[in-house]
């Protein structure tokens, strides 16, 4: 028989957990990210320009077109030739940290349960410990890189941000395939201990 999910709550917690942790040494402990983002030269300029055109909160591009028709005129066209280019984040308030805390820990929580329901569909218990390694940690792999590189294409993420977040990203999987590992439930008592490893 297959892993019963609720079998797994322990490691889908953990894992989240150390992947949680981990985060807030990548981000808060230590300077590896600091090079991702830098201030403007001129911040008052920056404040009245932006804050000046009242932005409610959401995404920007500049230049962008409204419709087809402008996209496709003289005056349009040059815009986007001549440039700036960049795409603006307006928040709709001052970063509520104790919230993105708790967000980000909810959102690592669901790729933790995510991976628990595909590794409990085809691991048993008792499956060998390298085997739930490798299939929990790929999982991991994909859960928490291809996204971000998609993004960082489209919208010009800088290089040392993209790999600096792939680094991150299988720091994490390696912790989730750990925990998945090390707590990976043991054959069941009555079948001797005997179930087939995949």
């Amino acid at each position: 028989m297959m892993t019963s999910l609720t079998a797994l709550w322990l490691p889908i917690l953990l894992s989240a957990f150390v992947c949680f942790m981990g985060s807030f040494v990548f981000w808060a402990a230590t300077p590896w990210h600091k090079p991702d983002v830098k201030p403007v030269p001129d911040p008052a300029a920056a404040d009245t320009a932006i804050g000046g055109l009242n932005l409610p909160a959401g995404h920007y591009m500049i230049p962008c077109a409204k419709d087809p028709a402008e996209m496709k005129s003289e005056a349009f066209q040059e815009r986007y030739k001549r440039g700036p280019w960049a795409t603006i984040n307006i928040m709709p308030a001052q970063p509520n940290m104790a919230r993105n805390l708790i967000m980000t820990y909810i959102v690592m929580l669901v790729i933790s349960a995510g991976i628990a329901y595909l590794a409990a569909s085809v691991l048993m218990p008792g499956t060998a410990t390298m085997k739930v390694f490798q299939v929990t940690c790929t999982a991991g792999v994909l859960s928490y890189t291809f996204g971000g590189m998609v993004n960082g294409i489209w919208f010009a993420k800088p290089s040392g941000w993209v790999v600096r977040d792939i680094i991150d990203a299988a720091v994490y999987a390696v912790l989730t395939g750990v925990v998945f590992a090390w707590l990976w439930p043991a054959a069941e008592a009555s079948s001797g201990g005997a179930l087939p490893l995949p």
